[in-house]
């Protein structure tokens, strides 16, 4: 039995999200960690749900386990009790008839849905990304990678060698939308810049949304060639083909020269400092002699002792995955001045996506 006190903590929990909100009514503060646990089985529900398709199944309404069943073509029961664990945390909704539906949170894993998520929750979820955090204690030890230990290769060489998994990746890229997107998009003054170059921007979704908010500017996206194969689509998509290419680029050997701004979003927290320093070099060589031009970084900005921060989540993932890192405001500076590159605009509030300007010296 609960006391009030601690009914009142797990409510608080859970109206304030984070890890909280997991947190069982009654444990003592020893225990509660083991609330966590609840994370890796709601995902263990989830994504054999994802994998059949039970979202989109259930898009025309509540159905029964036992009719999903049939039409999948799978176990009942277990369709059930997965269902109902999805309904506990809830992603669907369970009804007293025995009827399960999907609740708005449980929408974007439909599949072609507007700002859906279903590609993205499943390569979150894939054994490539699961499995280097086994080997995170061998990280500990050595600072070596996870990843390596795990498939004796990197991340990037894996997908080049998993096409299936690359597509996955790429996927989940363009639905990866964090928090501060719009804030960044509707924030900064992109019109100031009449050529744009998104260095390592994958298929131009980033690029492509910029372009469309500012009709006087145009780009290109930079990336490898298996990557931006898929830019045009983008493109046009959002009504700017007119107005952006594609540049295959290696951007450890060279970046395309002549734009005004340079941006990098969500792609050096992939690197560790050495390598981020390299991506950074390249883009100070294609700027040259043209001291008006700048770099823009969007990335994580960490916060400072203690708190709730994603970015310090998210950094075990570069640990467990990449070999990368996410960074803090002295982290920044000190790999852009290594590049030749100081701090100019304004300086953003901390948080899981903000734009860093820097101009080259």
């Amino acid at each position: 039995m609960s006391t009030a006190d601690d009914a009142g903590d797990a409510g608080r929990g859970r109206e304030a999200g984070g890890v909280l909100a997991w947190f069982p009514a009654g444990l003592p503060p020893a225990q509660k960690v083991i609330g966590l646990f609840a994370a890796k089985w709601a995902i263990g529900a989830l994504r054999p749900l994802v994998l059949l398709g039970v979202p989109d199944l259930l898009a025309g309404g509540p159905r029964t386990a036992a009719d999903l069943a049939r039409e999948a073509g799978v176990d009942p029961d277990v369709l059930h009790r997965l269902l109902r664990a999805a309904a506990a945390v809830g992603v669907v909704r369970e009804a007293e008839d025995g009827t399960y539906g999907l609740a708005p949170e449980g929408q974007g894993l439909r599949s072609g849905v507007p700002d859906g998520v279903r590609e993205m929750f499943l390569f979150a979820s894939d054994p490539v990304m699961w499995r280097p955090y086994e080997e995170l204690p061998h990280t500990l030890r050595t600072g070596e990678p996870a990843f390596g230990r795990a498939f004796g290769t990197d991340f990037f060489a894996f997908l080049r060698e998993h096409p299936a998994t690359a597509a996955l990746f790429d996927h989940a890229m363009v639905q990866n939308r964090y928090p501060g997107t719009d804030r960044v998009l509707d924030g900064f003054d992109f019109s100031r810049f009449p050529r744009i170059a998104d260095v390592g921007g994958g298929r131009g979704h980033f690029l492509a949304a910029i372009l469309a908010r500012h009709p006087g500017c145009t780009g290109a996206v930079c990336d490898q060639p298996q990557v931006v194969a898929g830019a045009k689509e983008q493109f046009e998509q959002h009504g700017v083909a007119d107005r952006a290419t594609a540049v295959e680029t290696d951007f450890f050997t060279s970046v395309p020269a002549g734009f005004d701004a340079y941006l990098i979003k969500h792609t050096l927290h992939n690197w560790n400092d050495r390598d981020a320093v390299r991506i950074l070099s390249r883009v100070r060589d294609a700027i040259g002699t043209d001291l008006n031009a700048r770099l823009l970084v969007v990335d994580a900005l960490l916060t400072g002792p203690g708190g709730f921060d994603l970015g310090k989540l998210t950094d075990v993932e570069m640990l467990a995955v990449l070999d990368g890192r996410e960074r803090d405001r002295a982290d920044w500076d000190r790999i852009t001045a290594a590049a030749g590159f100081a701090p100019a605009g304004e300086d953003p509030e901390p948080g899981d996506l903000v734009l860093l300007e820097f101009r080259p010296v």
